[in-house]
């Protein structure tokens, strides 16, 4: 069983790799991680999964991106099996983590509610206008990215990842608290070309997802404005939602 130490430790080293080696240390600031940790203990409280083992993985779910290559479920394993290494801990929990992080991309499905959780919680940072963002930023600091040089192609992209992510929820809860997330935003092909055109240029420069966001208000409508602030401050949470 996880102690609150573990969890310490595990979270110290998540936050190192997540601003220092991700991206080379570009996305340093960024509140992506503490993000998913607080939808990830929201969910797990609700469905009563196990909460240290879920936070564990919300955590470290990031730990392959200073590969360039988070997306391969044997890899993350690996990976994040290695960094775990040095504390210690269980081969059940070990495992556990391991399970959270190899499918949080959605490749291979989720085999444990923990996983789906952090799979889902991931999915609803890749929702709407801060999905759009996120997902622009990741592919303009991603060196596997080949024929992205329009803006054309690049929001294509972008907006078939976040319709396969959303195809790919795995609980209820997320389902509707998505559902709520792009309730009355137009999330079509042409909205996301007109905002990826507006982000491409900001996270050419390093410009971290929450710095972004505040210029991005200059272009967007009021309601618009309100469901990002929401997502950025987790506000939805405070919301029912069924499960």
């Amino acid at each position: 069983m996880l102690t609150k130490q573990n969890l310490r430790d595990i979270k110290k080293l998540a936050i190192a790799i997540d601003h220092d080696a991700a991206f080379g240390g570009k996305s340093k600031g960024n509140k992506h991680l503490l993000r998913v940790v607080a939808i990830v203990e929201f969910m797990a409280k609700k469905m009563e999964a196990d909460l240290p083992i879920a936070v564990a993985g919300a955590f470290l779910h990031d730990t392959a991106l200073p590969t360039g290559d988070d997306y391969n479920y044997e890899t993350n394993k690996k990976i994040v099996k290695s960094i775990l290494k040095p504390l210690c801990l269980s081969k059940d929990d070990v495992d556990q983590i391991a399970e959270c992080v190899a499918s949080h991309e959605g490749t291979a499905k989720a085999k444990s509610l923990e996983a789906k959780i952090v799979h889902d919680a991931d999915v609803l940072e890749k929702t709407g206008i801060l999905g759009i963002i996120r997902h622009t930023w990741k592919l303009v600091h991603s060196p596997k990215t080949l024929n992205l040089d329009s803006d054309v192609t690049l929001s294509k992209n972008v907006f078939e990842h976040l319709q396969w992510r959303a195809s790919r929820l795995q609980t209820i809860l997320a389902k509707n608290i998505h559902h709520y997330l792009t309730q009355g935003i137009d999330m079509s092909p042409d909205f996301a070309q007109k905002l990826v055109s507006f982000i491409r240029p900001l996270a050419k420069q390093n410009i971290i997802t929450e710095n972004i966001a505040k210029e991005l208000e200059q272009i967007l409508t009021e309601r618009e404005c309100k469901k990002l602030e929401e997502q950025l401050s987790l506000e939805y949470l405070n919301k029912k939602f069924k499960f």
